[in-house]
């Protein structure tokens, strides 16, 4: 489930067992939560690894399991000489386990953001 950086904030519920599993998969992984606990502010690979103390291989399959989930959000660092770099952020400010009559549900809360939007607003990088 590749989440869309471009999105709106709100709540994000998870229902099938399918998602429920790559979630709590990943976070059941202690680089993942490391991660997670680390990209408070937008990140790349290379930075995630450095700052999490572990291999560069390693971060970049561990962002893949979390990009597959809400909890980890892609979007693209602008480099006015062209050298965009996917950058990942926490895309979650909350998360609530239910056990319901239907069964398990996570709903996950997430911060507006509009990356797009975010990147117009860099002085080197236009519309044009």
């Amino acid at each position: 489930m590749k989440r869309n950086p471009s999105r709106v904030g709100g709540p994000t519920t998870l229902t099938e067992a399918d998602d429920l599993d790559t979630a709590f998969d990943a976070l059941s992984d202690a680089d993942c939560r490391r991660i997670l606990a680390t990209v408070d502010e937008p990140m790349t690979t290379s930075e995630i690894a450095d700052d999490c103390d572990i291999a560069l291989s390693t971060a970049y399959r561990k962002v893949e399991r979390l990009s597959e989930t809400p909890l980890l959000t892609e979007g693209v660092r602008f480099d006015p000489d062209g050298d965009h770099a996917a950058e990942y952020s926490r895309g979650v400010t909350d998360a609530t386990v239910e056990l319901t009559d239907a069964g398990v549900r996570l709903t996950v809360e997430s911060e507006a953001i509009d990356a797009i939007g975010t990147a117009f607003d860099t002085p080197e990088i236009s519309a044009d």
